[in-house]
C-alpha cells in the first residue's frame, strides 16, 4: 500500500515538474514571438500611457521594474489562451516568418497600427452608442 501511494506521488511530481518546466518553455517561446512581431512594443505603449493616465510620478529605475513585471506577468496570463490556439512548432514557424522583409514590417507597423486602431474603434463604439440610444423606444 505505502510502495503504491509513492509511485503515485512520485509520478505526479514528475509529471508536474515537467508541466511547469514546458510551460516556463512555452513562456520564453511566447515572448520572443510577442517580442519579434510588435506586441511586447505595443503592450509597452500601452503601459506608459496607463502610468500617464493615473499621473503616477516613478523614477526610472521603479518605473522599469514595475514595467517588466507587469508585462512580464501579463505573458504568463497569455500562456493559456495561446496553448489553446497554438503549438509550440506554431510559435517557432510565426518566429521564423517575422524574420523575414515582410514579417520585420508587420512587426514594426504593429503597434503603430494597434494605437491608430484603438482610437478608430473608440470613435466607432460612440457610433454604436448613439445609434442604439436612436433606436431605444421610450
Amino acid at each position: 500500500m505505502k510502495k503504491s501511494v509513492f509511485a503515485i506521488l512520485f509520478l505526479l511530481f514528475i509529471n508536474l515538474g515537467f508541466s511547469q518546466t514546458n510551460d516556463d518553455n512555452y513562456k520564453s517561446l511566447l515572448t520572443e514571438y510577442l517580442n519579434i512581431q510588435g506586441s511586447l512594443k505595443t503592450f509597452d505603449a500601452t503601459f506608459s500611457q496607463m502610468i500617464n493616465m493615473f499621473g503616477a510620478k516613478l523614477d526610472e529605475e521603479k518605473y522599469n521594474e514595475f514595467k517588466t513585471e507587469m508585462i512580464s506577468s501579463l505573458v504568463a496570463k497569455m500562456v493559456p489562451v495561446y496553448k489553446n490556439h497554438l503549438s509550440e512548432t506554431d510559435l517557432k514557424e510565426a518566429i521564423l516568418m517575422f524574420k523575414t522583409p515582410i514579417g520585420r514590417k508587420i512587426a514594426e507597423k504593429t503597434p503603430l497600427i494597434a494605437q491608430e486602431s484603438m482610437k478608430l474603434s473608440m470613435e466607432w463604439g460612440m457610433e454604436i452608442g448613439e445609434k442604439i440610444q436612436g433606436m431605444i423606444v421610450q
